[in-house]
Order: structure tokens, then C-alpha cells, then sequence
């Protein structure tokens, strides 16, 4: 790296890792399943730095504060997408309560929408959820697995 900027070489190597979806010469772009399963393994305890450096992401590389930003960046989205999920579940109720005002024929056949929006927007929070314990639990035998293999090996 040469005035925060990442030499053509640099940037080849980069780009050939799965872990990188694009490179330019001051940013990196990350895989969408990097990120997941670097911040399921982080919530489990991991080195953000050990995580990124098995990948091929060395911190000598990138740069500490570079993986520092990510790992805040990427909590941060994660608190968003959690919020968002828990104001649609809000944003539900308020159109329940409205359909409380209304007359029965009509309120019959928008409350069968609004119940099915909201089975939906249920459903995909809990398919989101799923999706996470699925991951962690993929990394943790992921880990478990290269573990044994150090003892075997």
C-alpha cells in the first residue's frame, strides 16, 4: 500500500479472493457471505483480525482500522435490519387498529390482507432468524472441524 492506496499487484491479489467481490485502489467491496460469516463468527467471540487474516485479508494488508470500520459498519447495519423488522411488526398493528374504525365489509376483506401481510412480514423474520443460527452453527462446525484436523494432522 503506497499513500493509503493499493498497488495494481495488491489489488490483483485482492480481487482473486472469494472474500472480495470488487477492489479499487482505496476500497474493497466484500462478498455478502464474507460479511455474514464474519460477523456471526465475531458475535461468537472471534478476532475480527484473525477472521479476516484467514481469508487472505492479512491487517498488514488492509490495514487494523480498515477491519475495525467493517466490523462497526456491518454491526451497525445489523441493528438497522433488526429495527426495520420491529417497526414493519409496529407499522402492522397500526393498520389493525385502523380497521378497527372501519365498517364489516369492508374491514372483512382488508383485514384479510393486512393478515396475510402480516403472517408474511412474520415469516420472514423468522426465516431471517433461522438463516443466522444456520450460518453460526455452520461456523462453529466449520471451526470444530479445522480443530480436529490441526489434532489429526
Amino acid at each position: 500500500m503506497v499513500d493509503g492506496k493499493f498497488t495494481a499487484k495488491e489489488r490483483a491479489y485482492l480481487a482473486s479472493l472469494p472474500a472480495v467481490e470488487s477492489v479499487s485502489a482505496s476500497h474493497i467491496r466484500y462478498a455478502d457471505s464474507f460479511r455474514i460469516e464474519v460477523m456471526c463468527r465475531y458475535n461468537a467471540g472471534e478476532s475480527p483480525a484473525a477472521i479476516f487474516r484467514e481469508a487472505g485479508l492479512d491487517p498488514k494488508l488492509i490495514g487494523y482500522k480498515r477491519i475495525e470500520r467493517c466490523i462497526a459498519r456491518w454491526k451497525k447495519q445489523g441493528e438497522r435490519d433488526r429495527r426495520g423488522g420491529e417497526r414493519a411488526n409496529r407499522d402492522d398493528l397500526r393498520i389493525i387498529r385502523h380497521h378497527d374504525l372501519m365498517g364489516d365489509d369492508a374491514q372483512s376483506s382488508e383485514m384479510e390482507s393486512q393478515d396475510m401481510l402480516s403472517k408474511l412480514t412474520q415469516a420472514q423474520l423468522i426465516i431471517n432468524q433461522c438463516d443466522e443460527l444456520i450460518a453460526k452453527q455452520a461456523l462453529r462446525i466449520d471451526e470444530l472441524e479445522r480443530v480436529l484436523r490441526k489434532l489429526v494432522g
